[in-house]
């Protein structure tokens, strides 16, 4: 009776996780075109939820910004970045960190390039933001990963007393991951 009772609960709560919405920063290949050279080009879109926003900081190292890793083939000149965006590329991806510890650990093949738009204008809650792309001269395609970092904001609780932890309204940073089509880095590059 017990081991019904608690394989009936677990089935339950599984099935409660699994039907909840995922409410995080998405980055989506909405497109890939094939060039008549043979390159490919990667059309990207940034999705935010409506509990987050994305924030320039001071400086590039303190603003929001987005990741994809492991673009294998990577055409010179070829990204293009949405207005309120600045594109960089490192051979280590830039990944959100805390006090110099990395937050999220994504697959980061050394050598390949990564792709990193940075925020340079405030972008609201529940936006989708188009017009990234990229082109590459890889046309097989595997799963990759990229990473994001994103300004929470915490509404205030209703009814707590003023004063206890956590009753205020708050705006934290927080760390993402996640999957997107990516050129395969085991492909030749043409």
């Amino acid at each position: 009776m017990l081991k019904t009772f608690g394989l009936a609960l677990l089935l339950t709560s599984g099935l409660a996780i699994t039907a909840a919405p995922v409410y995080a920063l998405q980055i989506v290949v909405t497109q890939v075109d094939k060039n008549t050279d043979g390159s490919m080009t990667y059309h990207f879109t940034v999705k935010t939820d409506q509990g987050e926003t994305l924030t320039p900081g001071e400086s590039k190292a303190t603003s929001d910004f987005v990741t994809a890793y492991n673009f294998y083939g990577l055409v010179d000149g070829s990204v293009k970045s949405p207005v309120g965006w600045e594109f960089s590329s490192e051979e280590f991806g830039r990944t959100p960190y805390w006090n110099g510890y990395p937050l999220v650990l994504p697959v980061d093949v050394p050598g390949t390039p990564n792709l990193t738009w940075t925020v340079t204008k405030p972008v609201a809650a529940g936006a989708q933001i188009d017009g990234f792309t990229a082109t590459t001269r890889v046309s097989a395609m595997v799963y990759g990963e990229y990473t994001a970092q994103v300004t929470r904001e915490s509404p205030a609780i209703r009814g707590a007393a003023a004063g206890k932890p956590g009753a205020a309204a708050s705006v934290s940073k927080q760390a993402l991951i996640g999957s997107l089509l990516m050129p395969s880095f085991l492909a030749d590059v043409k």
